[in-house]
């Protein structure tokens, strides 16, 4: 059953396409500690640029738990003023509108704010069983495919790919941790992931590859 993200889906995506220069590759390897072949170089781009759609369009998208609490917000803002019109005196009543404008809230908008409290009461149980179904735990972030794509692509031609997660700093760092690390910087803020710490990068990249169905395990060297 394919994978399905926790949003509701109206996502959006439109982006100028990444481009990375002969002297930036340059000083990613340099900092990484091994050489990458053009076409390596070209497919790394493709799939960075990739990642970036796919982002764009899981940030553009309504989450499930967000969807969840607007509408949750809703129902008590509308059950809270059906409450308020519904305990108002007369002589409150009459201050604020004549008796046929009164008939025609009975009549009209009292019904129709009832049926948005139902139809929240009818919609929320259905998001949250959504969010709490395995397929919506078992969700996936651009990011993490991106990592996954990535280090296939290294084993492939034989490029480095363990992420060490015993060191704080980039000294003896993993060179694929590294090379993670200074190609984020060439994406904007909000698609980067765990660009924190180095630490936390390495970590981050050996949950995106952990074990699955066909899978083999990687061991942090």
């Amino acid at each position: 059953m394919p994978r399905r993200k926790q949003t509701l889906p109206f996502g959006v995506t439109s982006q100028v396409p990444l481009s990375i220069s002969g002297d930036v590759w340059k000083k990613i390897e340099k900092h990484a500690g091994f050489a990458i072949p053009p076409d390596i170089r070209s497919a790394v781009a493709a799939k960075t640029q990739t990642m970036r759609w796919r982002s764009e369009a899981w940030q553009s998208a309504l989450p499930t738990r967000e969807a969840i609490r607007q509408i949750a917000g809703a129902k008590r803002t509308t059950v809270g003023w059906l409450k308020w019109m519904d305990g108002l005196s007369d002589d409150a009543r009459a201050t604020i509108m004549s008796v046929d404008e009164w008939e025609r809230f009975d009549l009209v908008i009292k019904p129709f704010m009832n049926c948005v409290v139902v139809s929240c009461d009818k919609t929320l149980p259905e998001l949250k069983s959504d969010l709490a179904s395995k397929e919506a735990q078992d969700v996936r972030h651009p990011w993490e495919d991106w990592i996954v794509e990535l280090t296939d692509l290294f084993d492939q031609c034989g490029l480095p790919t363990p992420a060490r997660t015993d060191v704080d700093k980039t000294d003896n760092q993993s060179p694929f941790t590294i090379f993670i690390w200074e190609l984020q910087k060439l994406i904007e803020k909000h698609y980067r992931q765990h660009d924190h710490s180095i630490k936390a990068l390495a970590k981050a990249i050996n949950r995106a590859r952990s074990p699955r169905k066909g899978e083999r395990t990687r061991q942090d060297e």
